[in-house]
């Protein structure tokens, strides 16, 4: 077993989400009923790197082309948010 896993961290759900390569944290919901929810997870890989895990389900317009506006303002505000982190992890490697 790898040494990084060998022992579950004091957040993980310490259930079948663990495997030999990986802890896994209980699942953080999110929920707007009739318009998304969002599932974080805390993951630690086998190299012993900590991971957030997002899924993410939001409700689109039936209608084409407002649900491909719909699509292009999630995938702008994911790209923007992810930016945001890694600009802050950035900037804690470098104090």
């Amino acid at each position: 077993m790898n040494p990084h896993t060998a022992r579950h961290t004091d957040w993980c759900a310490r259930d079948h989400r663990c495997n030999l390569t990986e802890h896994r944290a209980d699942d953080i919901v999110i929920s707007l009923p009739g318009h998304g929810r969002a599932l974080l997870t805390r993951v630690r890989a086998a190299g012993g790197r900590d991971h957030a895990e997002i899924r993410i389900r939001v409700a689109l317009s039936p209608v084409e082309g407002m649900a491909r506006r719909q699509l292009r303002a999630l995938l702008t505000g994911l790209h923007a948010l992810v930016t945001a982190i890694a600009r802050r992890q950035g900037d804690r490697r470098a104090a």
